[in-house]
């Protein structure tokens, strides 16, 4: 699929009619619809979750501010699809009805996912990613250039798309550049992929696999190197008004005009930092924009004379076109308040004003358009996803690399402002390093650039004299946001819950990202990521493991239809290796020395074992080696199981499936005590029995259901064989292609990431006291309990309660003991939202798989697919494979999922015993306690509730012989 990589030629103007909401609109061909729709001078055309008006931000596909949907098919970029004839462009519903006639399938299914080898796959049409192409591909490597826009040329080296666009830069020299590089890139062969999102990765033994998604649909590359120059985006800083249709980065702005020969609407003012501004006032100036004032936050720079002098010094040509710059902006009368920042957008509908902060206090703008700049970061996601190292440089994360883009994986280079923002001239110099670099790898003959080389350095020099001029005068680190400003774009979370949860109950990223829902919508934190780390107290100094969000697959949202390949089937559990180290350590010691009972993890079960025992008095400590609730139990689906799952049960059930069966009357009983806790702490667990469905396909199927059903009913589980009518009544979504289903009553869901928090800060009012950031690191047996050692220091305890989950088997081995427990890593996926659809638990009698839709609309689609392990993370992460066999098994049963996206994914580490959990004290080990299960969040309060009994010696009322230890050889000896 090639790209049209050279300026257009175009001397008249072709007009396409398309239909905005119904009415008819007029656009040049080759315009996106952002750009058509700004044209007539309309900002608000798109709407946030919350049904907010919002319109064009960042114009680069990054923020997904600007969805619409186009001929039937939801949530498309407007910032990057074309305009076509006849078009129908409507603004979407945050919640679209998928039911109705009105949206269609977003691709085909497909059979399969190619994978295309080559010797060099460069991901980014940019300075840095055309330069490395041309280079490699002179050489000789085979070259396989992709990028998400159009046509290459990035952002700086910009092409036009239209006629008018191409008048405005006639005899513009940036312009001109690029489309003489993009020539030598065509002419030196290299194969293009233009309009391709790179969504995933994943490496394995025989290399790294790129996951892509573009016109021809789902495909991987494999390439022997790989070159990513996927450049940076503008992030600004949250002020109240910023989501308001007609606030947008520069950048964006510029893309509209250069691009596409479109001037905002209206008064403008610019805001922010750095030269850009300056560079899109005079670029819009001259397209007859209105601009009203230019507002930088750093002095002016005749305040700065030594800086200015080596600027002068590092590249005098570049330094005299900035004054020149600046002089323009002077004779044409806008404006420059430096050392100004913007800290509020004003309006109704859209932008009416703007209030500054400057030398001289507040003061206030009319305008109606907001143009922010600066603040830029990398995009460094793949990077991260493939395991590259990074380091913290002021606060943002820096890939660790060499001067071609050499990173610590030798066979991935990344350079330009994908590994650290530093401007055109550093990605093209080092663009052409790493061309050189890649190709003598695969063993071609290219000699040396020092031209390059010096040309890296010189610009260095300049880049770093540029930001010590444009320093903000005043840091912004302190400020702090009104309560009521939204810091999360995708879903409207705001500063004030943000505090509120910080202050209260989330002391980390990841349990205040999980809590308040900050950070899990289309854009993946990118606009969020900081500010939730400051509220949760976070550093961002020692790595990308604290105070950063990890990358989720897919990188960018993909329609769940085009990744959906069917896989086979297996029987029982895949076992993996547990993570080497915890993910985060604390060097506080603890605070004490000794309790009665220490409860290792703070899962759902160790929390609920420590909620029990506080209840009744005891004294209980919990040590978690990571935080609460952020490993098995916060990265579960929150699903609420009553029957057995398909591989519970029959020939491909571990041991048969009489453990698991064993475990049916207790599966029952904790629902039941979910929901009595839920009403007793007086909170929302978000819990709903909806009853659960286990479709069957065939006749083999049901026969298979009615034996299930029949050990369930035995076990007292409400569960019977219902027809393809009754089916049809209850789930009308659901393929017509079942002939009935499984149905039980007791089954439903829960928001684990809101209950399980719940349970903790119960236990906490108790008196139970819990310690993140601690490891275990061994137990000694002492003659009164233990003696535990921690990374914390030691503490001795009268007993102890392993409910460390799949690290269980770790934690008995430090006492000798053998505990059959195995880790199982499992993924999600969670699509876009979507109006109320399926009201069910929905399983599957032969394939895994369990679907459900949450409280806000998204489907949250699981069934045991194994994961993978993340090696810098030291926490799972789903497989590519497992993403396709899950996707499928979705849309075969929900046909209307093909017309949705997938917008994240995420792995957790499952605990696989044989379908039964292991609970009571030791017959070798007197004080030793097991509480652990393989169907955790389900049983996590009763788990808790039953060992608290035993624990405190108490009579359970319960048959609890079939879940001890001594049921394994091997356990008892």
């Amino acid at each position: 699929m090639s790209a049209s990589l050279a300026i257009s030629q175009s001397g008249s103007e072709t007009r396409v009619e398309f239909f905005l909401d119904g009415a008819a609109l007029h656009a040049e061909s080759g315009m996106t619809i952002a750009a058509a729709i700004e044209a007539g001078g309309r900002h608000d055309f798109s709407r946030g979750l919350k049904g907010e008006a919002r319109g064009l931000f960042c114009g680069m596909g990054a923020c997904h501010d600007c969805l619409v949907t186009v001929d039937g098919k939801v949530s498309q970029r407007a910032c990057m699809t074309s305009v076509k004839e006849g078009m129908r462009v409507d603004r979407p519903s945050s919640r679209p009805a998928l039911a109705a006639d009105d949206f269609a399938d977003l691709c085909d299914v497909p059979a399969s996912i190619a994978c295309t080898e080559m010797d060099v796959l460069i991901i980014g049409a940019g300075p840095a990613g055309l330069a490395a192409a041309e280079v490699a591909s002179v050489a000789g490597a085979s070259v396989t250039l992709v990028d998400e826009r159009a046509i290459a040329g990035g952002q700086y080296f910009k092409q036009p798309s239209t006629s008018k666009a191409t008048l405005r830069l006639a005899g513009d020299e940036q312009a001109r550049s690029g489309a003489d590089l993009i020539n030598r890139v065509q002419a030196a062969g290299v194969s293009t992929l233009a309009s391709t999102v790179v969504w995933g990765a994943e490496n394995d033994e025989s290399g790294a696999r790129i996951a892509c998604y573009g016109p021809q649909g789902a495909f991987y590359c494999k390439p022997r190197m790989i070159v990513i120059a996927t450049g940076a985006y503008e992030r600004p800083a949250a002020v109240p008004g910023w989501t308001r249709p007609g606030v947008m980065t520069a950048g964006a702005a510029q893309t509209l005009l250069r691009s596409y020969g479109t001037v905002p609407a209206g008064r403008i003012v610019i805001v922010g930092n750095g030269p850009l501004n300056i560079q899109v006032a005079n670029e819009i100036r001259k397209a007859g924009g209105s601009v009203v004032a230019l507002v930088e936050s750093a002095p002016a720079p005749w305040k700065q004379p030594l800086t200015a002098l080596k600027l002068l010094a590092a590249d005098r040509a570049l330094a005299l076109g900035g004054v020149r710059q600046l002089a323009a902006l002077h004779a044409a009368g806008i404006p420059i308040l430096w050392e100004s920042s913007l800290a509020a957008i004003e309006g109704t509908a859209g932008v009416e004003a703007i209030t500054i902060t400057g030398p001289n206090g507040e003061a206030r703008l009319e305008a109606d358009t907001v143009l922010i700049g600066g603040d830029f970061a990398s995009s460094n996601e793949l990077s991260r996803l493939l395991g590259c190292g990074h380091e913290v440089i002021d606060g943002n994360l820096a890939v660790i690399r060499k001067d071609d883009g050499e990173t610590t994986l030798p066979h991935v280079h990344v350079v330009g402002e994908a590994a650290r923002f530093g401007g055109a001239h550093i990605a093209l110099a080092q663009g052409r390093l790493a061309g050189i670099a890649v190709a003598r790898k695969l063993g071609f003959d290219v000699a040396a650039d020092t031209e390059a080389e010096r040309r890296l350095a010189r610009h260095r020099a300049f880049q770093a004299a540029l930001w010590t001029a444009f320093k903000p005068a005043r840091p912004a680190a302190g400020n702090v946001p009104p309560d009521q400003t939204v810091i999360c774009r995708c879903e409207g979370v705001t500063y004030g819950t943000l505090r509120a949860l910080g202050e209260h109950s989330a002391k980390d990223i990841a349990t205040l990202k999980r809590l308040s829902r900050a950070g899990m919508g289309r854009c993946q934190s990118r606009y969020c990521g900081h500010a939730i780390a400051v509220v949760a107290g976070e550093t961002r100094a020692s790595g990308e493991t604290r105070g950063f969000l990890a990358p989720q697959m897919p990188l960018r949202p993909v329609p769940l239809a085009a990744l959906a390949v069917e896989k086979p089937e297996w029987g029982g559990h895949r076992r993996a290796l547990l993570p080497e180290r915890p993910p985060l350590e604390s060097r506080e010691p603890l605070p004490l020395s000794q309790t009665s009972t220490l409860v290792i993890g703070a899962g759902i079960a160790g929390l609920s074992t420590a909620l029990f025992l506080a209840r009744e008095g005891e004294e209980v400590t919990v040590l978690e080696r990571a935080f609460p609730n952020s490993l098995a139990s916060g990265g579960n689906a929150g699903s609420l199981h009553a029957q057995l799952l398909s591989f519970d049960h029959g020939a491909r059930a571990e041991g048969g499936g009489s453990a698991a069966e064993q475990t049916l009357p207790l599966q029952r009983d904790s629902i039941a005590l979910w929901a009595a806790l839920q009403d007793e702490l007086g909170c929302d667990f978000e819990m709903k029995v909806t009853g659960g469905l286990m479709v069957a396909e065939s006749e083999a199927h049901m026969r298979f259901l009615a034996e299930k059903v029949g050990v369930e009913q035995r076990a007292g589980i409400d569960c019977r064989l219902i027809g393809q009518e009754e089916l049809r009544a209850l789930e009308p979504a659901l393929s017509p292609d079942f002939v009935g289903a499984a149905y039980c009553a007791q089954e439903g869901k829960i928001n684990p990431l809101v209950a399980t928090q719940r349970i903790l800060e119960a236990a906490r009012a108790k008196g139970a006291r819990i310690f993140d950031r601690c490891e275990v690191i061994g137990i000694v047996p002492g003659p009164a309990g233990f003696d535990v050692a921690t990374s914390r220091g030691v503490i001795r305890a009268k007993r102890i309660v392993n409910a460390a989950g799949a690290f269980s088997s770790r934690i008995g081995s430090m006492l000798g003991l053998d505990i059959p427990v195995f880790g199982a890593p499992l993924q999600m996926v969670v699509t876009e939202a979507a109006a109320p659809l399926i009201s069910c638990l929905v399983a599957h009698a032969d394939r895994h798989l369990t679907l459900k839709q949450a409280a806000n609309g998204n489907f949250i689609i699981g069934g045991g697919w194994t994961a993978g392990l993340d090696p810098v993370h030291q926490h799972p992460r789903p497989l590519l494979s497992s993403l396709e066999g899950n996707l499928w098994v979705a849309q075969h049963v929900v046909p209307a999922l093909r017309k949705l996206h997938v917008i994240r994914s995420w792995a957790a580490m499952n605990i696989n015993i044989d379908g039964a959990p292991i609970l009571g004290e030791h017959p070798s080990r007197p004080g030793y306690f097991s509480a652990v299960t393989s169907n955790g969040y389900t049983l996590g309060p009763i788990v808790g509730q039953l060992t608290a009994q035993l624990v405190l010696g108490r009579e359970s009322g319960r048959a609890l012989q079939p879940f001890s230890i001594t049921r394994f050889a091997k356990g008892c000896s």
